[in-house]
């Protein structure tokens, strides 16, 4: 009876964990296809505008842009704000560093917040709205309290019991792809509609965030667009 109660034992743990896993990948599931399927909808739009423009004339320049969106992870959503500096290189090439906020938590605990570098490769020649796609890597800083239920599983997991509610920050290599849309509005500013899917990663575990919105982009050179 004994072998046959841990045998029971042991099946009803692996149903508990079968079924931990398949929510966890059907939530991994349902965040990344948002960011997916924004890309998708900006890239096939965007083509479409870019042929009714003329072609601007293009030099290699310096970038200055601020960020304003959302932040989703899991069924949450939260506003996110950054700033990014960036260097257009080529044509079609440009490297952008970017902090970003996200407003996670309430009390006095601070913003989560992402640092990134990423690559920027447009997929048209330059002219007034022109599609990108974006892969990059960095970090992501964020900061939980041991006593709150909303913890997401990928930081509990790691959390140890404190009844006390101590707060613990984890700052973890994260992964980010995206894309977007280029339109110059002037010759020294330019709108970017985007969605990107930040993929924060530990040695065995992995969390999807999608973080979606507008950037205001200041080109420092002139960009003179067709008219």
């Amino acid at each position: 009876m004994c072998r046959r109660s841990q045998h029971a034992a042991h099946t009803l743990h692996s149903f508990g964990v079968i079924d931990m896993t398949t929510t966890t990948v059907l939530r991994t599931i349902r965040t990344a296809i948002v960011p997916i399927v924004a890309v998708f909808a900006l890239l096939l739009v965007a083509p479409r505008a870019s042929a009714q423009t003329f072609p601007m004339d293009w030099r290699h320049g310096t970038t200055l842009s601020g960020f304003i969106g959302t932040q989703s992870a899991s069924s949450d959503v939260s506003p996110a704000a950054g700033v990014g500096l960036g260097w257009e290189v080529t044509r079609r090439l440009s490297f952008e560093g970017r902090g970003t906020w996200f407003r996670v938590n309430d009390g006095d605990r601070p913003s989560d917040f992402a640092a990134t570098l990423a690559a920027n490769v447009a997929l048209l020649t330059p002219r007034t709205a022109v599609p990108f796609v974006s892969a990059g890597a960095g970090m992501y800083r964020a900061t939980v309290n041991s006593a709150s239920a909303a913890v997401p599983d990928f930081y509990r997991q790691r959390l140890s019991p404190d009844p006390r509610g101590v707060n613990h920050t984890f700052q973890d290599f994260l992964v980010a792809v995206g894309g977007g849309v280029n339109v110059f509005v002037s010759g020294h500013l330019a709108l970017r509609p985007e969605a990107n899917l930040l993929i924060v990663t530990t040695s065995s575990d992995a969390r999807p965030v999608g973080v979606y919105g507008l950037q205001l982009v200041y080109h420092f050179e002139t960009h003179k667009v067709g008219q």
